[in-house]
């Protein structure tokens, strides 16, 4: 098959020859699975950015998988091959734990999801059923098959960290991990309560703040790392989340459809970057006064 591939698209195969060889650095166990699930944040972030804009192109008859879909075979792949080559077994079993734990967790809420649905009404059909949960993993299956030869192509760099990835990971894991937490504590209550935007909020702000510590504490050049990862945070909200929210604000205007604090909860990456952004400056301002002494 590789070789009749090679025979039909040797301009593809030369292409990929020559581009260079990303590197990444090995590390302790615990920030190599921060970067496993930073490469999987930029990844799954980059490619629901350009397939959403495509699908803005095509039309509705276009048959192509979901951008959410194609996002989360992405993520899966550059994490497991990042994992892989970062630390080795001990890392994906690392990595694979963390994620069927947020499966484990997020499994309540589900159920009461298909309870109230019954079952088998709208997305209840495909979710609710042992089947259908399995075939909606499908993007995450043939990640681990891309992972493979992705992890080819990796190489082992020098060092033993990799500041921006595990500052990626680092935030994708609050959000992630505190996302389902929310769920569970808050139950059937947490969309539509007043206390889930004010919570998301907060959980915004921690994971912006979990994102400048790590990039104080593992990064040479700090400003620049916090750049790549506001960069893409800034991104999806401007090109995903900003176009949907100044369409509903025009469609209700002078209703009260979204409050103050809904309206605060929805710039949530607004306040992660600033408060990564004042960890950063508080840090700097702290090692500019131990050096002044």
């Amino acid at each position: 098959m590789l070789d009749g591939l090679r025979r039909e698209f040797p301009e593809v195969i030369t292409f990929a020859r020559a581009l260079p060889h990303p590197r990444v650095a090995r590390a302790s166990p615990f920030w190599s699975v921060m970067a496993a699930f930073g490469a999987g944040f930029f990844a799954s972030g980059i490619v629901t950015i350009l397939v959403s804009l495509l699908f803005r192109l095509t039309t509705r008859e276009t048959p192509l998988p979901a951008p959410f879909e194609l996002a989360g075979l992405a993520g899966t792949a550059a994490a497991l091959a990042v994992a892989w080559v970062g630390g080795g077994r001990t890392t994906v079993a690392g990595y694979l734990g963390v994620l069927a734990l947020e499966r484990l967790l997020g499994l309540p809420g589900q159920l009461r999801f298909c309870g109230e649905f019954g079952g088998f009404a709208v997305l209840g059909g495909q979710l609710c059923s042992v089947g259908g949960y399995l075939i909606a993993l499908w993007p995450q299956l043939l990640g681990v098959a891309v992972a493979i030869a992705l992890a080819r192509w990796l190489r082992t760099g020098p060092g033993d960290r990799n500041p921006t990835l595990e500052a990626a990971g680092i935030y994708a894991l609050v959000q992630t991990l505190g996302g389902t937490f929310l769920n569970l504590i808050l139950g059937p209550a947490t969309v539509g309560s007043p206390v889930w935007p004010i919570s998301f909020l907060l959980l915004a702000i921690a994971g912006g703040a979990a994102v400048g510590y790590t990039v104080v504490r593992r990064a040479t050049r700090k400003p620049r790392t916090l750049g790549i990862v506001v960069l893409v945070i800034a991104a999806e909200f401007a090109l995903l989340s900003l176009p949907p929210l100044v369409s509903q604000l025009a469609q209700a205007r002078g209703t009260n459809l979204i409050g103050p604090v809904e309206l605060l909860a929805y710039f949530s990456p607004v306040f992660a970057i600033g408060a990564a952004t004042i960890v950063l400056y508080m840090a700097a301002v702290r090692r500019i006064d131990t050096m002044a002494r």
